[in-house]
């Protein structure tokens, strides 16, 4: 017993200690559970923050946390934590990796209750394109402990953190990790091989919560109260249900098809409008002259009026090109000074102090052609940059912030260009521009509908 409580008081003396093998300014507790504790810490010399997870060695997830520190290592992106190094002594094992600012997901719900649907959805789709990252290396990796203890919030930025519960695809059948965490974990788990589908049913989990406030009573279930009824859309609730559905052939056949679904659904909130309550401001420039900036404006412009949308395409530029397509087209001029072209709505450049009102517009797309000021381009809710996919082109555009569009490629072209970009360990994602001759097409392709669709989400 004398030997126990000698032992137990060098423990706490231990945990006490403000530094950690002599570079580790001890902070405060940022959570503990099942897989260990997790600490906020500061590196002594360099002042810069990061978080040290520790778990004891007799701990039966310990082989869990060593496995985290392996698939961190092999991990390049934004929204996951990059991990700085490992420590270990006689009873434990650190990571020590990368702080992700912001609010836990759990604590978020908890404090400000249930968010808005367009909110529900940015998470949605976040998640899914966190997966997607996951499913694109070169060897695949399943989540499969998605909860909201795993997820931090930093304004509509969604980070993801704890990857312990990872496993290879190809390695999924000798999985040896925990279940997952409680009402989120698919039922497959209990005794099968965990797949794509897994992952599909922990995203409808957790949007089951975050519009519900807590977790299903029963796997599989998904029954909305009635106060999710009036918040959230028929769409959105189906589409969760779907996704969590207890047998996963049910379920969506892919985190991609659950993204398009939750994408539809953003497009259709708000009375069916694109966007809901505020306007937004979508500015596009070129790489080089004749690289179908203009072209590219044209086609959204006339989509979004189609759909409903009310949208004007202003010219920033000096070029002329817009009033030359408008008098080419039959265009007429509106005594508010609008041009009106087949239900759209057109501005030209114009050099005069005093410009039409355009507040009544939900979406205003500025063509800013090829010579732009950064600082203004820069100001738009989304920034699209038009280029080829020759290097000299796309060097010339890494250094403004937007969806970067590559124009003039077919399909298989694309792919090569993804694949080189990759083996650069350059993770901007890239968006191929489908063909299209007619930007008043009254018929466009459904890739093309879908691409101008995704266009208008947030960077």
């Amino acid at each position: 017993m004398i030997f126990l409580s000698i032992i137990n008081l060098i423990r706490k003396e231990r945990m006490n200690d403000p530094v950690w093998f002599d570079k580790y300014s001890i902070i405060r507790p940022l959570g503990k559970g099942g897989s260990g504790e997790v600490f906020l810490a500061k590196h002594i010399k360099l002042a810069s923050l990061c978080a040290i997870k520790r778990i004891h060695k007799g701990n039966p997830l310990h082989e869990q946390l060593l496995k985290e520190a392996v698939i961190l290592k092999s991990l390049s992106h934004p929204c996951i934590p990059v991990i700085y190094d490992f420590e270990e002594d006689a009873e434990h094992s650190y990571i020590i990796e990368q702080y992700m600012e912001g609010t836990l997901l759990k604590e978020f719900i908890r404090q400000e209750g249930r968010p808005n649907e367009r909110l529900v959805l940015s998470i949605g789709i976040s998640i899914c394109d966190l997966f997607l990252y996951l499913y694109s290396l070169d060897s695949p990796l399943l989540y499969l402990d998605l909860n909201p203890g795993n997820i931090i919030l930093n304004n509509t930025k969604v980070k993801l953190i704890d990857f312990g519960a990872c496993v290879y695809k190809e390695k999924a059948e000798e999985r040896k990790f925990s279940q997952g965490t409680k009402g989120f974990f698919a039922p497959e788990l209990k005794n099968g091989v965990p797949d794509e589908k897994s992952d599909i049913y922990a995203i409808g989990a957790l949007l089951y919560y975050i519009v519900m406030g807590g977790i299903p009573s029963k796997t599989g279930t998904f029954l909305p109260d009635t106060a999710a009824g009036r918040l959230y859309s028929a769409g959105l609730l189906s589409t969760i249900q779907k996704a969590s559905r207890y047998y996963s052939v049910f379920r969506y056949s892919h985190v991609a098809g659950l993204k398009k679904k939750l994408l539809e659904q953003n497009r259709k909130i708000k009375g069916g409008n694109v966007v809901s309550g505020e306007s937004l401001k979508v500015a596009i420039a070129g790489a080089q002259s004749r690289i179908g900036v203009t072209h590219l404006a044209l086609l959204l412009t006339n989509y979004l009026n189609s759909k409903g949308v009310k949208c004007l395409y202003r010219e920033n530029n000096p070029s002329g090109h817009l009033k030359a397509i408008l008098d080419r087209q039959g265009a007429r001029l509106q005594a508010d000074g609008i041009w009106h072209l087949r239900g759209s709505f057109f501005l030209p450049y114009s050099k005069l102090a005093t410009v039409p009102q355009t507040d009544s517009f939900r979406i205003t797309i500025y063509d800013y052609g090829v010579d732009f000021l950064e600082e203004e381009f820069t100001k738009a809710d989304v920034r699209l940059l038009v280029s080829g996919a020759k290097d000299w082109e796309t060097e010339s555009m890494e250094s403004l912030s937007g969806k970067l569009l590559l124009n003039f490629l077919s399909g298989k072209q694309y792919r090569d260009f993804c694949k080189e970009e990759k083996n650069r360990r350059n993770y901007r994602q890239y968006y191929r521009i489908p063909y299209e001759p007619d930007p008043f097409s009254e018929d466009l392709s459904r890739e093309m509908k879908d691409f101008l669709e995704e266009l208008l989400e947030k960077e």
